[in-house]
């Protein structure tokens, strides 16, 4: 009976059942890309890879912060209006890609622009109508809407299109398009007071913290589609996803502590705050930590999925990347706090230094860069990041944002004056 109830306060603290939904989504978006990758080819999929990622962080960049913005006015108590979501959610995302197809189409020619920011757009939407579900207390449809709704309509594009990726793409813009057609339908807000100025102040800050954000997750596949030879970085790209599993459970933990993270600084209860940052670090840590033990055992058996062309790298590149998704989990609640909380700065410079470092080390590589450099690179980059915004809370608001907190037997307490 003891060993039963152990192991239901176990499966408590990891989220389980939220776990379960997000191993799911993620289950199916790999799914959805190894499909790809096998349908179009390693030459194709690298492209299909490369303008993706682009889409992704051009989709962040119109966002304005819109995201993070929407989903902390939900939570902190002061409220949003719906005016306000269709500004973040719409207006100034399709605004500004306005202004920037002239100045993009002139810098990169080659890129399909119109289709690119076109998906880039769909992104941000289907982002944003998840932060407000999720500020309504539905973690996990909104979860299900930002991480797999792309993949979906992006499988069943190219599926429609026959592996025609330009044609896949448009089709994927007016899927999404489509399904957030749906889901605005579904939300409902009441009518309540809301301060749009109190909630938009340090829009700069979490618009770069958002944009930075998505830029660490897309560049070392950028910088690796310019350098790295096709079927190389189609390689790359497919360990990168397999690497990514590890960080699963952040994912979760960010979805489950936001909420209580934000509504705990909002009081002004730094206690309660700490703890809500140790539960989210308890979840990452648990489940995170188990897949990189089991990604690091898995490694053994390398030889038998790469062919002998690809094993000299393969086994590196997936340690390297193991490496950086573990590093990850261990300060799972630092970017959390820092953009819920009024220190989007922080969670901003933090990302500058990740993508400045690894920029600067790639380039320096130039065309000698190698799949194992690249991973090695980015790995180093990311960590150093993370620790920068660990100490950087830990220093200016005695709030530790690592998995070390869950070592202590308490959290220090301590309010706001």
């Amino acid at each position: 009976m003891r060993l039963r109830q152990e192991i239901a306060q176990l499966a408590k603290a990891a989220a389980i059942g939220t776990m379960m939904v997000r191993a799911g989504i993620v289950g199916a978006n790999f799914a959805i890309m190894m499909g790809l990758a096998y349908a179009l080819g390693l030459e194709a999929f690298g492209t299909l890879v490369l303008w993706w990622s682009v889409a992704l962080v051009a989709g962040t960049a119109f966002s304005l912060g819109g995201p993070l913005i929407l989903l902390r006015g939900m939570t902190d108590g002061r409220g949003v209006h719906f005016e306000g979501i269709v500004r973040f959610a719409v207006i100034y995302p399709a605004a500004l890609a306005a202004l920037a197809y002239g100045p993009l189409s002139w810098m990169w020619p080659a890129l399909p622009w119109p289709k690119l920011i076109a998906v880039a757009l769909g992104v941000n939407l289907l982002s944003c109508l998840a932060s407000v579900l999720r500020g309504l207390g539905s973690v996990l449809w909104s979860m299900v809407l930002r991480d797999i709704g792309p993949q979906l309509a992006l499988g069943a594009a190219l599926l429609v299109t026959v592996g025609n990726v330009q044609s896949g793409l448009s089709i994927t813009a007016l899927t999404m398009g489509l399904v957030a057609c749906a889901a605005m339908l579904w939300v409902t807000l009441p009518p309540r007071e809301a301060d749009d100025a109190a909630w938009s102040k340090d829009v700069g800050s979490l618009w770069g913290a958002s944009v930075l954000g998505v830029g660490v997750a897309q560049a070392d596949l950028i910088v690796g589609g310019l350098f790295l030879p096709p079927e190389v970085f189609g390689l790359y790209a497919v360990l990168r996803r397999l690497a990514n599993l590890i960080a699963l459970p952040v994912t979760v933990a960010t979805w489950v502590s936001a909420a209580p993270i934000s509504a705990a600084f909002g009081a002004g209860d730094m206690l309660a705050l700490q703890r809500a940052s140790a539960a989210g670090n308890r979840i990452a840590i648990l489940s995170g930590g188990a897949i990189f033990a089991v990604t690091i055992l898995g490694l053994a058996l390398a030889p038998l999925a790469f062919g002998p062309a690809h094993l000299h790298f393969g086994q590196g590149v997936l340690a390297l990347l193991a490496l950086g998704g573990f590093v990850q989990v261990w300060f799972a609640s630092g970017f959390t706090v820092a953009t819920l909380c009024g220190f989007a700065r922080y969670a901003a410079l933090a990302r500058l230094a990740m993508v400045g470092l690894y920029l600067v080390a790639a380039f320096a590589f130039g065309s000698a860069l190698t799949a194992v450099a690249n991973a090695a690179i980015y790995v180093g980059a990311t960590s150093i990041g993370s620790v920068a915004l660990w100490w950087a809370l830990r220093r200016c608001v005695a709030v530790d944002t690592s998995a070390g907190s869950l070592l202590r037997g308490r959290v220090a307490r301590w309010k706001i004056s």
